[in-house]
């Protein structure tokens, strides 16, 4: 069998970082013989997506969009906005469309081998872990673990360990809650999210909350057409497009793709 990667990972809040002390952290390992750099695209089919009524502001149609590994690779964390939860509950990340939020950071230091982003995670005192995020229908390749992989192929996930593992414990994976799954009616109607937006810098203040602050400009506002949902158009100084709702409910402009539901 091949020498199992020794990814320097494991499943800890930004305290038990801390906690490391003088340990430093190591990325993970690029030692593998056969280790290959893979594209990989987002099968539009396996989205979860529910079909409504047209009109000729509002979308046909809507989907989640799942992890992108390239985007993320290239700074772009759209496809991951929001709580990640470690399945036992023992421990939470959050992030917006440029990272994580708090004083965590992820490495600049990454790459997709076999279908798998390998990065890592970093406190504000330079400890880290390494760190896998693994898009849903991906399979855990054998190399990561020797016996079995007990986590949820149909979700998006993210996993850390120390050393080399026995066993992927799918208590100790982190997906995202709520999970996305099934979009069962319009979710640019619904009045249960908790959040109800004004036009104008109520919108902005929440995109620097979700999206994180990225000195957001409004270049489209409906909020005086009666005939359309509510929404405010946009751009943040990196370019990133997204249409803010006024339920909270977040869809990349450019991807036509819900990114965020409060």
């Amino acid at each position: 069998m091949n020498k199992i990667r020794a990814i320097a990972v494991t499943v800890i809040l930004t305290i038990a970082l801390g906690a490391c002390g003088q340990k430093s952290a190591t990325p993970p390992s690029s030692s593998r013989t056969n280790d290959t750099t893979q594209a990989v695209t987002t099968d539009s089919s396996s989205l979860a997506t529910t079909e409504i009524p047209s009109t000729s502001e509002n979308p046909v149609s809507f989907r989640y969009l799942s992890m992108d590994i390239q985007a993320i690779s290239q700074g772009d964390y759209s496809s991951v906005i929001g709580k990640w939860v470690r399945e036992d509950g023992e421990g939470t990340f959050v992030f917006n469309s440029v990272g994580l939020v708090g004083d965590s950071t992820i490495s600049t230091s990454s790459k997709i081998v076999d279908g798998i982003l390998e990065t890592g995670i970093k406190n504000s005192g330079g400890y880290g872990v390494g760190w896998l995020m693994i898009p849903a229908g991906v399979p855990i390749p054998r190399d990561y673990y020797e016996e079995k992989d007990e986590s949820d192929i149909n979700r998006d996930r993210m996993y850390g360990a120390h050393t080399s593992f026995k066993n992927i414990n799918s208590a100790e994976v982190f997906y995202r809650v709520p999970p996305q799954t099934n979009i069962e009616s319009n979710p640019l109607t619904t009045n249960d999210t908790g959040v109800r937006l004004e036009s104008g810098p109520d919108t902005i203040n929440y995109a620097n909350t979700i999206l994180g602050p990225l000195n957001w400009s409004i270049i489209e506002s409906n909020y005086n057409r009666t005939e359309s949902i509510p929404f405010e158009l946009l751009q943040g100084e990196n370019g990133f497009l997204f249409r803010v709702y006024r339920n909270g409910v977040i869809i990349s402009h450019t991807k036509d793709a819900i990114v965020y539901i409060p």
